[in-house]
């Protein structure tokens, strides 16, 4: 049963091993040495990430700390990113509010619900998610290794389509991350055991 250090640590060590094997499978395949070291450190980054990643169902851990940061600041971004990059949601969702009998202005009825909603998942979120969990239950098992897997080729695959720098993660290159994400927590198992 690893700490966080020794689950960072190893993290580090088998982040590191893969970043080399991914950058030299890039240039393998004829990519060029900027592609080769921007996906190396996508997958020594998720690689790090994966093996830190099953102890937030734990309280008191530091990945469990650092969600929670992390999950404020994107309900509350989430929130003001609708409201000035997506009026007219808000206004349909404040257009269902009306439906229901409640007058006023569609997009101030919409704000308020995003307002109220945001409220409720901010102070009962961390609570909702320890009734879910248990520590070294989900989180630390092989269908979590797979969930994560998956989660992280459909964001390599989204994060590619931005494009720019971040168009070296289509296809193989995704699947890369994908796995290093994957072997991350496979390594974090490998440490409790």
């Amino acid at each position: 049963m690893g700490n966080f250090d020794e689950h960072f640590n190893a993290g580090k060590a088998a982040g590191l091993l893969a970043a080399v094997v991914g950058g030299l499978l890039v240039l393998d395949r004829g990519g060029g040495i900027e592609e080769a070291i921007i996906v190396a450190a996508g997958i020594g980054g998720v690689l790090v990430v994966g093996s830190l990643l099953p102890d937030i169902d734990h309280q008191a851990s530091k990945p469990r700390q650092a969600a929670g940061s992390l999950g404020v600041l994107t309900v509350v971004g989430g929130v003001i990113g609708l409201v000035i990059f997506a009026p007219d949601s808000v206004a349909l969702l404040g257009g269902v509010v009306n439906s229901l009998g409640f007058g006023g202005n569609p997009s101030t009825l919409g704000i308020g619900v995003l307002v109220a909603g945001a409220a409720v998942l901010l102070s009962t979120g961390g609570d909702t998610f320890d009734s879910l969990t248990t520590h070294r239950g989900f989180t630390h098992s092989l269908p979590f290794v797979g969930l994560v897997g998956l989660g992280a080729l459909v964001a390599s695959q989204q994060l590619a389509n931005l494009g720019g720098i971040f168009g070296v993660f289509q296809g193989q290159n995704g699947v890369l991350v994908a796995v290093a994400a994957a072997a991350g927590v496979l390594v974090h198992l490998v440490v409790d055991s």
